[in-house]
């Protein structure tokens, strides 16, 4: 994996990392980071590479609260004294982290489930409306994978995505990656499809110049999934039988770590499939039983 900056733009710059984490210039010696990595460790190596150049941290702007985009927070704050910012929610949520993993688990989690994924240190972060922004950073509003995630446009006409989209090599290892509202979801790639930017970057892909395809491979990933959970669901269906069923048909072993994880992610669709009038659910012996409505 790379470890090196990219410029792409005269203020413009991406860590060539295993995240994409954006720079902006300032000043001559002051930049913007756009998210910051997932630990302290991915911070150190980002930070060697501000100071080779002269450089300190005088911003941060996560595009949400997930523990891979804010786990640097912690160092670059402690070091450098610098404001953060997030949307209002995302914010709160930085800022009082110990809330964060039940979002996932639904209830206090499991100690096993607090890996540096899922959990990190609570840093002061602010309201970004309530910001004086820097002139050359525009943010575009784009919910589903978070509540109220950002995405960061600089006048180099660079896009820094968060989580909008992933890339193929995700959806290949993954199959079902994390959404937290779907509709949202499929309503925010449909605002990414239709931006003219010169290059996009997702935060766990390659950049690149046309969007659109990869959006269009995004979607399809979640209609097929929506058509797997509707075909399980034909008959009536306890979440733990749905669980195990899509598992098999996508040849993914269940620990208790994806059970956490993906099982909340099936959740999301359930949720989406309920409130879209497609998925009706009953109470049978005690269990909670979830089936696919006819048409």
């Amino acid at each position: 994996m790379r470890n090196e900056l990219i410029s792409v733009g005269k203020k413009t710059y991406y860590y060539a990392g295993l995240y994409k984490i954006g720079l902006y210039m300032l000043s001559e010696t002051e930049v913007c980071l756009i998210d910051t990595g997932i630990d302290e460790e991915i911070a150190i190596k980002l930070d060697r590479l501000i100071e080779e150049r002269g450089w300190k941290v005088g911003l941060i702007i996560n595009t949400h609260y997930h523990a891979d985009h804010c786990g640097g927070n912690h160092y670059f704050q402690s070091k450098y004294k610098c404001k953060i910012y997030a949307s209002k929610i995302n914010a709160a949520l930085i800022s009082n982290y110990d809330i964060c993993p039940a979002i996932v688990w639904g209830a206090t989690p499991l100690n096993v489930l607090l890996d540096h994924y899922y959990y990190t240190n609570s840093t002061d972060a602010e309201d970004i409306e309530k910001a004086k922004l820097p002139e050359g950073i525009e943010l575009l509003e784009l919910p589903g994978h978070a509540i109220s995630m950002l995405a960061v446009w600089t006048d180099d006409d660079v896009i820094f995505l968060g989580d909008a989209l992933v890339g193929v090599d995700v959806l290949k290892k993954e199959a079902i990656t994390y959404v937290y509202e779907l509709g949202d979801y499929l309503a925010s790639l449909s605002e990414v499809e239709g931006l003219e930017a010169k290059l996009y970057i997702p935060y766990h892909s390659e950049p690149v110049r046309d969007i659109r395809e990869l959006v269009r491979i995004n979607r399809e990933n979640v209609m097929d999934n929506l058509k797997r959970i509707k075909a399980i669901c034909k008959t009536p269906r306890h979440f733990d039988d749905i669980v195990r069923e899509f598992f098999n048909d996508i040849d993914m072993e269940l620990t208790l770590y994806k059970y956490n994880v993906k099982g909340g992610i099936i959740k999301t669709y359930l949720t989406y499939l309920h409130n879209m009038g497609e998925m009706e659910t009953e109470c049978m012996d005690n269990y909670l039983m979830w089936q696919t409505i006819s048409r």
